[in-house]
């Protein structure tokens, strides 16, 4: 007589066809979860886990991330040259000022605040690193 130990743990499991109830490993049950193969009930229902594995799940949010990531900094790219754009047009109109140069319309006066006060009231030069309004 020959005599055997075995202590796999089986994990109960239902056909959604014919709702028999049946036995597989847990390693089995685990496996088919990952990759979603076919198994069988014992009647011959071929059935199969559909839901999200969590290797699944983690790597749709790690790409989910990863996508969040890369967004956030092209937004930071495109404000750092939106930055320097604007940093670069208040420099040529302060250097415009400085010369007596109208930076709206290109004229030059001897007092230059004056005419923009009057005809460019709207006009103002503001710096983006500190937020103050020049002019």
């Amino acid at each position: 007589m020959n005599t055997l130990l075995d202590t796999s743990v089986l994990v109960i499991e239902e056909c959604c066809n014919c709702h028999t109830r049946f036995a597989m490993t847990k390693e089995l049950m685990e496996q088919r979860r990952q990759d979603h193969k076919l198994f069988y009930c014992p009647n011959g229902h071929g059935q199969h886990y559909t839901g999200e594995s969590e290797a699944e799940k983690l790597r749709r949010q790690l790409r989910s991330a990863q996508t969040d990531a890369d967004w956030y900094q092209d937004q930071l790219t495109a404000s750092e040259r939106s930055k320097a754009a604007i940093k670069g047009h208040l420099t040529r109109a302060r250097n415009k000022l400085a010369k007596g140069q109208c930076p709206c319309c290109d004229q030059v006066f001897g007092n230059v605040r004056e005419h923009m006060k009057f005809k460019h009231p709207d006009y103002h030069l503001i710096d983006p690193e500190t937020g103050k309004q020049e002019l």
